[in-house]
């Protein structure tokens, strides 16, 4: 990795909204640092972006959590921007739902990407300057039935993220969360086939590449907030700021959007699993 070049570290980077938001970066002359664990395509990375730094860390391990948190904190050069974009998704209401996998969500999701922030903040802070960038969720506005535990790990880093950025202002720090709907990636099929939310479908999931230019928007933007798509920005602040909402428009809206599942998985020949 050249050190002489602004870097930009990407978690969940092997795919997805990750790898997108890396060809984005790249091309724009960040020196990429790129994070996923084993058993994702995290091995093509090295061809597919020469000079990057690689780095493989499964985010469950509280040991490999520390010492990639330690490693950022240690680093050489001028971190720049910082897109803390690994999670999981497992769909399921909560008494079907293992106490492992409610576990899972919260500390994948919300307590390894805080972590994950506090050390890109403290290698940021005497730079004065970088940018941290969160995925976060339509799920963080609005909780909907089968993703209690995704929406919990959700909802909570919304909170962390509004309250990181005004702890690092201050010091010249920017601090943005991506809030997209659906995306159309390998995880949505599975949750698809899996029996998620419905309302995942009730309009056309944005794709990965959607996602990678809001991110690309915010290192310039700087804004708290992007939504993908950005029309959902009003709809889901209303909804969020009543959420007994949901027990009138969710039965409006389960038709349409069970047309839309079942629509999306014929057009990636999925069959639903019971």
């Amino acid at each position: 990795m050249d050190n002489t070049k602004p870097v930009a570290f990407i978690t969940g980077a092997a795919g997805g909204v990750g790898l997108a938001a890396a060809e984005k970066l790249d091309a724009q002359g960040f020196a990429l640092w790129l994070t996923d664990r084993e058993g994702t395509a995290i091995d093509t990375l090295a061809a597919r972006f020469p000079g990057a730094r690689i780095t493989t860390a499964d985010l469950a391990d509280t040991a490999q959590l520390e010492a990639l948190c330690q490693e950022i904190e240690a680093s050489p050069g001028q971190l720049e921007v910082a897109f803390i974009n690994a999670g999981i998704v497992v769909p399921g209401s909560v008494p079907e739902t293992s106490r492992s996998t409610i576990a899972a969500h919260l500390n994948i999701n919300l307590l390894a990407a805080a972590l994950l922030d506090h050390a890109c903040a403290a290698k940021m802070k005497p730079q004065g300057s970088g940018h941290i960038v969160n995925t976060l969720s339509a799920a963080a506005m609005v909780a909907m039935p089968g993703s209690a535990a995704y929406s919990a790990s959700k909802f909570g880093l919304r909170g962390f993220t509004n309250g990181l950025a005004a702890d690092l202002k201050p010091f010249g720090i920017s601090v943005s969360g991506v809030y997209p709907n659906a995306i159309d990636t390998p995880m949505l099929r599975e949750e698809a086939a899996s029996g998620g939310s419905v309302l995942n479908f009730l309009s056309e999931p944005v794709t990965a590449d959607d996602v990678a230019d809001a991110v690309v928007k915010s290192i310039s933007g700087k804004k708290l907030e992007y939504f993908v798509p950005k029309g959902d920005s009003l709809t889901m602040r209303c909804i969020g700021a009543a959420p007994r909402l949901m027990d009138w428009l969710y039965p409006l809206f389960e038709g349409k959007a069970t047309k839309g599942r079942d629509a999306y998985l014929k057009k990636y020949n999925l069959t639903l699993r019971a």
